[in-house]
This record gives structure tokens, sequence and C-alpha cells, in this order.
């Protein structure tokens, strides 16, 4: 049982008869067996808080590679978006985050794959344009890498990002943080939870976050962020709760985009540090509402009902900046071709919607024991645009990128003057994903269970502008095999397939709108998790091999390139993992990643044997922390994380090179008056790297993050 920051393990009485009176046995009160993430539990968390439709299980016990990021780590490490955490994580590669007005995601890539659509709550979304929680409202952020379609529907068959927000406390919690993000992003945050009432019945939690000012790379952006959760829990077998969630987010001089498709060849050489070169006039900004209610209802020892719900609707309008570069230039108009322009779109409004009903059951066959589930989920997304939604500007002649930062706005450039937005929104897209699951939980003794399932999955893609659509359905089957020799040590074997969506190509290619074929993959996996130092760290261990049809850009194209597919994607490899606490006062999150990756079965056969593009085979990332024993509350972290090459293009030509990453840290707690008080400083990207997190993109620059954290 959890009761905030105290956990207490409960053990059944032993009874001893002495005449006509019962003594009970002492019973232990203790914290040390149980990991719930905290920076005390080496950031280690012992459970799931359910996988798909898996109810809540041990994490040593759930028979895929996964990982667990507590928010004492995500507070820890001051990571401002996930990109912090993709970066650390040692299956996660360090890849994008949506700008540019299409929702405020990142994009990991997880065994090769990009993982674009997000999960929160348990909930999967149907689309990548969408707003996830602000990092100051999450819990925990639970990524299982590889093919999760069985689980969440929809794809995902790099894995998936499921994150799980904060919920009421049964204690008073008075949390009051300020600090900056680097450079001039100064912020406030509160966190408040509580009682309403003396028998804990009514609960709440409310989370406030304010940030303005220049961020590291020079861009500035200012978030309104706020969320409020109530529960009700009228019984010991029933709770439900309602949470409300807003966010408005603001960026001036957005990052730009460095093309590889247009006529000059990208120079790379000649940007060496990420910086918004884009002008201020270049805005792009979010509002988004969201609700959620969760129930989940006991019926007795044999019946549970769980049940969760959103609705989100989130509006946005931004702009783009992509940039030809040659020799520290952006590059303007050439025989009358555009190299490097910007645009700009008026409001949009995504409409998200997602709920799933899961029905569990106990039962047992001789001496076998039977969890039965069965439920259904359904995820929607629609999209909704102006007919003159877009304006274009096309950079006229070659400017220094030092000097594109104070380029004056010319109104006349812009197509349409840069009037955009003016007529009626009307629906332009949508895509559901719609799942008929089954599994059942199967323990046949102490060392041998399995889970087996199947999913009817369906996927319905529209383009309203063009008419096109389809409807596919298919069944995906999962089955895992899992042996506990002893105790600490869980081996499994997985096999598992996924339906995805064909992609609804984006304005950034010259077929836009045109809707992919769907497709399913397959993933065959076997692993092991073993616990050790008494407990107090898991290192976990996988091989794999995914098949999956092969998405990819073809740059060969002019305006712009082409999103197409051809041949069949194989990925398969092994990636090592260590969480926890290897002394008393050192934690240890580390792991590495070995792939092998091919291009198989293409039409084309320059692409034949080739890697697919953006997916580093090789990782290794360190994260330590140390208590220095003789001074109490002083702790000092530091990380190394190495990503290796990696493909710009489908033919391989375009290298990006390798490399590595180096963050430090120090965090004092203590007490002001009567009130603990937590100081912390990080150095992230400490020796200023300029990195390419994809084609397109570079990583952050050097960030010095600071912040003071009082608890009343």
């Amino acid at each position: 049982m959890e009761e905030d920051s105290i956990i207490y393990i409960i053990e059944k009485p032993k009874y001893q008869n002495f005449g006509n009176t019962t003594v009970l046995d002492e019973i232990s009160v203790s914290s040390s067996n149980y990991k719930n993430g905290s920076a005390e539990s080496g950031y280690l968390v012992e459970e799931t808080k359910g996988v798909g439709i898996w109810n809540e299980r041990k994490l040593q016990d759930t028979p895929y590679s996964m990982s667990i990021i507590s928010k004492d780590l995500i507070e820890n490490v001051q990571a401002k978006d996930m990109n912090q955490i993709f970066k650390m994580n040692p299956t996660t590669q360090e890849s994008t985050k949506a700008t540019y007005g299409n929702g405020d995601s990142s994009f990991p890539i997880m065994r090769g794959f990009s993982v674009s659509v997000p999960i929160v709550n348990g909930i999967p979304y149907a689309d990548s344009i969408v707003s996830t929680p602000m990092m100051q409202d999450i819990e925990r952020v639970e990524i299982i890498s590889g093919a999760t379609g069985f689980l969440y529907g929809g794809g995902r068959v790099g894995g998936a990002v499921n994150y799980i927000t904060k919920k009421p406390t049964t204690k008073d919690l008075r949390n009051v943080t300020i600090g900056s993000y680097g450079n001039e992003s100064y912020y406030g945050h509160i966190d408040l939870g509580g009682q309403f009432n003396e028998d804990n019945t009514l609960g709440y939690r409310i989370n406030g976050f304010y940030q303005d000012g220049e961020l590291p790379n020079e861009s500035k952006k200012e978030q309104k962020n706020i969320s409020l959760v109530f529960d009700w829990k009228p019984t010991d077998n029933f709770y439900t709760d309602i949470k409300y969630s807003y966010k408005d987010s603001l960026e001036k001089g957005i990052a730009p985009i460095f093309s590889t498709w247009k006529t000059v060849k990208l120079d790379r050489a000649s940007i060496t540090k990420n910086k918004s070169y884009s002008p201020d006039w270049l805005e792009s900004e979010i509002k988004s509402n969201k609700i959620e209610n969760n129930i989940r209802y006991d019926i007795n020892d044999i019946f549970t009902l769980r049940t969760n719900l959103f609705y989100e609707d989130m509006k946005y309008k931004g702009s783009s900046s992509v940039l030809s570069v040659q020799d520290g230039n952006a590059i303007g108009i050439i025989n009358g071709n555009s190299n490097s322009d910007f645009s700009r779109s008026g409001w949009q409004q995504s409409k998200s919607n997602g709920a799933n009903i899961y029905f569990d059951s106990k039962f047992d066959t001789g001496s076998i024991n039977h969890t039965l589930t069965m439920g259904y989920s359904l995820s929607e997304w629609k999209n909704y645009r102006s007919s003159d939604n877009w304006s274009y500007y096309r950079l006229p002649n070659d400017t220094s990128l030092n000097d594109l930062k104070n380029l004056t706005e010319n109104v006349s450039l812009w197509t349409n003057n840069g009037i955009v937005g003016t007529q009626p929104r009307k629906i332009a897209l949508k895509t559901e994903y719609n799942n008929i699951l089954i599994g059942d939980d199967i323990v046949f003794n102490d060392q041998w269970s399995a889970l087996v399932g199947a999913n009817y999955a369906t996927i319905m893609n529209k383009t309203y502008s063009t008419n096109t659509k389809y409807d596919v359905s298919e069944l995906t089957p999962t089955l895992s095999l899992i042996y506990k020799p002893f105790e600490n040590l869980t081996t499994y074997a997985t096999y598992i397939e996924s339906l995805e969506a064909g992609t609804i190509v984006g304005s950034y290619y010259q077929n836009e709108n045109e809707i992919l074929d769907p497709y399913k993959s397959k993933q065959y996996e076997i692993g092991a998790k073993y616990s050790l130092f008494d407990n107090k760290a898991l290192l976990t261990a996988s091989l794999f091999r995914i098949e999956k049809a092969s998405q990819y850009i073809d740059n060969t194209t002019t305006p712009k390139p082409t999103l197409t597919q051809d041949g069949e994607q194989i990925h398969q490899g092994l990636e090592l993992g260590l969480t926890g606490k290897v002394t008393d006062n050192l934690t240890l999150m580390c792991g590495v990643t070995f792939m092998d990756l091919s291009l198989e079965k293409a039409d084309n056969p320059a692409l034949e044997g080739k890697k697919p593009t953006l997916a580093a085979t090789k990782m290794a990332k360190l994260f330590a922390e140390y208590n220095i024993p003789y001074i109490n509350g002083l702790s000092i972290n530091a990380g190394a994380y190495y990503t290796g090459k990696r493909y710009g293009d489908n033919l391989n030509t375009d290298i990006l090179p390798s490399y590595t990453l180096y963050d430090a840290g120090l965090r004092y707690k203590t007490k002001l008056d009567k009130y603990p008080t937590t100081f912390n400083i990080t150095v992230q990207n400490l020796t200023d790297k300029g990195y390419w997190t994809n084609s397109s993109l570079l990583g952050d620059p050097r960030t010095i993050a600071f912040s003071m954290k009082m608890e009343f």
C-alpha cells in the first residue's frame, strides 16, 4: 500500500494460541522492498500501471522490454520536454519534436522506427498532431520497446510511450518550484494535493505552470498550463476521477528545418550550432482543452470493471522555416526555384477522443489460474482547416544565417500578403481505430505462466478534399510464455502483431493528402529480467526481430520530396539495461542497444540492402547519481549518451555522424526554516556539441537549468 511517499508493506499476521488467548505475531512495516521510482529507490519502479489490456503487474514479470521514467527523475534532471528523457533512456533515440503548429509531442525512434503517436493514461491517440501532458503533471512515463499493436491498436511498431499523469494525494501536498530551463526561460510551478474530508473519499490535485523567456536556442517561448483532477472513493472497491487540463503555448522564432530535398545540397559542415536562425515574426501557437475520466470497480473477488475516456479540442497555428544552406548562407531563388522559404498557417483544429472498457474475470481450470479480460477500445482524430490555410514566403536572395534572425518582414513576399484562415474551417482529415480484444493471463504454477490474446483491429482513414479513404480490419494475435526458474529471475518469449495505418501524407511532401497503404507487422522477442543487489536494481536483456513494410522519403522529386513505400524493413537486435541502486549511495540507469537493420524485397534495386533512414544501429547510455555520504542531502549526477551514425536519405549517401553528449548536475536537500527545500542545477550538453537529431533538425545546445523547490 502506498500513501504519498510513505510505503507500507503489510504481512498477514500469524496466529499463536496460548490457552484461551490468541497472540498475533509482529507485523513488519517497511519501505525497503517497494520501489516507487523515487530517488531513494534508485528511480526503479516495481509495478506497471497496466500495459494495454493487461492489468497492473510487476515490471520484472512483464514479458516486454520496458522502462519506466518516474516524476522524480524528470524533476531531478530538469527535463523541459521529453527529448531530454529520450536522450537518456537506453532504448530510445532522440529524434524530433512537433513544432510549427503541429502539436507539442516529442517523437523518439525505438528499435529503428519513429514512434510519433502518444498514449496518455492508457488511451492511445489516433494521430501525432495532439497535445501531451505538461512535464510537471507527469507521474511516470511507461516506455515499451517494440510492436505494441495488440496492446494499444494502431501500429506502434517501434514501441509505445504511455504518459501517466498525477492523481490526488491522501496527505496534504503543497509544493512550489521556481527556476529556469536555460538562458532566460524562467518558470514557476505549483503542485497542490489532498483530501476534502476526513474519511478520504474526495481528493484533489492541482498543477499550474507558467514559463516565459528566451530558450537556449534563442527562440522565445511562453507557456500557461494548468491541470485539475478530482477523485471519489465512496468504498474500498470503487474509484473514479475526472480531470481537466489546459495548455497555451506560444513560440516565436521557431527552430528551422534544414532542407535535404532542394536543388542545393545541404552543407552540414557550415551549420555547427542549434539556434533559432528564424526571425521572431515566425510564430507557432497551441491552445488545448482536455477532459478525462477513469473508473475502476472491483465488483467482487472475481470480477473487475475498468474504463477510461478522454476528449481533447486543440487549436493550433504555426509557421515553418525551411532553409537550404551553403557556406553559412540560406540560399535564395535560383532560376525561379525556391530554396529557402517560410510558411504560415491559419488556425487549425484537431478534435481527439478515445475510450476503453475492460472486464476482468478470475477463475480456475483445475490447478491453472486464469484472469480473462475482454474489452473494446476506440481512438479518433479529426482535423479541421480553412481552404486558405497556408501562405508562403520565398527568400529572394542569399542571406547569412547570422543575419536571418533580424530579417525584416516584407509582407509583399507572402502569397496573398500573408493573410490566412479567413474562410470557415471544414473537416479535412479523419483517422479512427477500433479494437475488440480478448486476453488470458494464465498461471500454470509458480514458475510457468502465459499471456495469450487477440485484437480484431480496424483502421479507417479519410481525406475529405480528395474523397480518398480506406477501411481495413485484421486479427492481430499475441502470445507470451513466461518462465521463472527462481524468484529473482524472469525469462520470456513473446510474439506480437501490429496493424499499422498508412500515413496521411503531410504538406511538406509532393504527394500531400495521399493515404499510403496500411500494413501488418510482426515481432519476435525473447528476454530476461533479473532483480539483483537485494532487489534494489533490475537487469534486463532482450533479443528481437521486427518485419515491417518500408516507408521512406524520396528526395529526387521537386519542388518537394515524396513520401512513399517500397520493400520490407528487417530490424533485429539486442537491448541490455540496468536501473536501480548498485550501492547504498550509487544509482545507475544505463544500457546498450545493438541492431542490424536492412531493407529487403524492394522493387527499386537501388534500395535493396540499404539501411533505413535516421535509425542508429548502436546506442550506449549511462546516467549515474551519487549521494555524498559525508554531506547530508547532497547528490551529484552525470550522464554520457552515445548515438551511432545514421543515414539521412534512403540511398545512404547522406551520413549523419555519431555523437556523444554529456550532462552533469548537483542537488542539495535541506530545510529553510521548517520547510524542506531542494536546490538543483544541471548542465545538459556540457560540451555544447552540435549534433543532428534527424536529417533536418539539430539537437539542443548547452543548457544550464536551475530550480528551487519548497514543500509547505
